[in-house]
């Protein structure tokens, strides 16, 4: 058992540092920081008070943008030591397979613990810096559970690219599928569902005197999607980009909005919660299953 921790710390070491030290993804984390620096300084002289009046312009940005990061923390993971023989080279020492994915889940994890520590110190941070605002313990308890569902909502999208590492043949199939997944689901997936809404009912959303059944199809369709979830829970609005952005009908406007107490904001998003903790640890549990039965 110890040797297996050990085994398994090493390698978690290895991916963190393998993430932190690779080109690509200092690129990304530094072109996304600096978009959410700049729009919480502007926020910030403006006098945006996030605990007035909600996050949701910057929540948009991270809601969009960031499962790139996730994504890209994931698609060659596996497949580009598997390609390189690098895994059968490994497996000739006493690692076994469940300590080199463990290794590699927990690795990519810490990797996306820093990101989430940079996305809240650029935002809100920057707005709290600005605006000078006080912050007490209720204030500091809404901050961390921000960067907790910030944490598990790229974590969705690490788990999806780490289970396409796992399953494809090549780094570049690997790629697009992650792409493709973030493009539809993410990117134009307010468009997909506006589309779709219309066609099935017959009803154009812009028509705001004859619109209800689809409204209510668009509000269906959009729970298909991660980031609604996490974004109706952050700022009680499910973001929907190419479409209307349909408010969740609670009565708190997400995490930030202290007219109400923390008990009221879990009772109205705990199931958020729970599909944003689920999702991620069910495709981490496939992931392990089929690394553990696959070829190498």
């Amino acid at each position: 058992m110890k040797a297996d921790l050990r085994n398994i710390g090493v390698i978690a070491q290895k991916e963190f540092a393998d993430h932190l030290y690779s080109p690509s993804f200092r690129m990304l984390l530094g072109i996304f920081t600096l978009i959410i620096l700049s729009m919480s300084v502007e926020c910030g002289k403006n006098g945006f008070n996030i605990f007035e009046f909600g996050f949701l312009d910057i929540a948009q940005v991270i809601t969009l943008f960031l499962p790139v990061l996730g994504l890209s923390l994931g698609f060659d993971s596996v497949i580009r030591e598997k390609n390189s023989k690098s895994l059968n080279t490994l497996l000739t020492h006493p690692v076994f397979r469940d300590n080199i994915i463990s290794g590699k889940i927990i690795g990519g994890l810490g990797a996306l613990i820093f990101v989430v520590f940079i996305s809240v110190i650029a935002s809100i941070g920057t707005l709290l810096i600005l605006t000078g605002i006080d912050v007490g313990f209720s204030e500091l308890n809404r901050i961390l559970i921000f960067s907790l569902l910030t944490f598990l909502y790229l974590s969705g999208f690490f788990a999806f690219s780490l289970l396409i590492s796992v399953i494809s043949k090549s780094s570049e199939s690997s790629f697009i599928s992650g792409l493709v997944v973030w493009i539809n689901l993410v990117l134009i997936f307010g468009a997909i569902v506006t589309a779709a809404s219309s066609i099935i009912t017959g009803e154009l959303i812009v028509d705001l005197d004859n619109n209800e059944e689809a409204m209510t199809m668009s509000e269906d369709l959009q729970k298909l999607s991660l980031a609604s979830y996490y974004a109706e829970a952050v700022t009680g609005v499910r973001v929907s980009y190419g479409s209307f952005g349909i408010s969740s009908g609670k009565d708190t406007s997400g995490i930030f909005d202290t007219r109400f107490g923390l008990g009221t904001w879990f009772a109205d998003y705990w199931s958020n919660l729970v599909i944003l903790t689920g999702i991620p640890s069910l495709m981490f549990i496939v992931s392990y299953v089929a690394f553990l039965r696959r070829d190498i």
